[in-house]
């Protein structure tokens, strides 16, 4: 069974920002995820609203690298509480989150993918799904789906990023906390 929040969604890529769009996938992805809930965004200067996102952040000294500033300055941006952060998000948490239909904005090390990076690449993308085997999301799932706003994670980033399948094995090894079966980092959301 398969359950994708970001089914029939516009994906959105980092890679057309006006503003840095090499850095971008920190507000990339915290927009697609605001974007698969329905939210509409406070109107700015440019065309998308992470371009938007990313001038406010940096008008108002709030770095989108580190994740606690992204996370108040989206909801400083849109103008209420959208979205919390936490360092510690057991994974049972993070698969009902998906359940409910509320997509899940993750950090990760990404080695590189099937060759391997001479350095991982620290990377943020959109936890859209989960994939379990049989009819019923039941036990462990088999793969996360990811929305990658830089491209294809398991095709060395080529292409588009949308709906990517990522073994769950490889899921735990490069979402943050890395290795971690536990508890990750996310940004989690709140429905309208």
């Amino acid at each position: 069974m398969i359950v994708n929040v970001s089914q029939g969604k516009e994906n959105y890529s980092q890679r057309n920002n006006a503003i840095k769009p090499l850095e971008s996938c920190n507000v990339t992805s915290m927009v697609m995820a605001l974007s698969y809930l329905d939210y509409t965004f406070p109107k700015g200067r440019y065309d998308q609203p992470e371009d938007n996102l990313r001038e406010y952040l940096e008008s108002k000294n709030m770095n989108p690298e580190v994740h606690a500033p992204l996370s108040k300055g989206t909801n400083d941006w849109m103008g209420r509480i959208v979205t919390k952060f936490s360092m510690d998000v057991p994974i049972p948490t993070i698969i009902e989150n998906i359940q409910m239909g509320r997509p899940v904005v993750m950090s990760g090390t990404f080695p590189g993918y099937p060759a391997k990076r001479p350095k991982p690449l620290g990377h943020i993308v959109t936890l859209v799904g989960f994939e379990w085997e049989g009819d019923k999301p039941k036990g462990k799932p088999i793969a996360a789906i990811i929305d990658d706003p830089y491209g294809d994670t398991l095709n060395n980033w080529q292409g588009n990023g949308n709906d990517i399948k990522i073994a769950w094995d490889l899921f735990i090894d490069w979402m943050k906390p890395c290795g971690n079966s536990a508890v990750k980092w996310g940004h989690l959301f709140y429905t309208k």
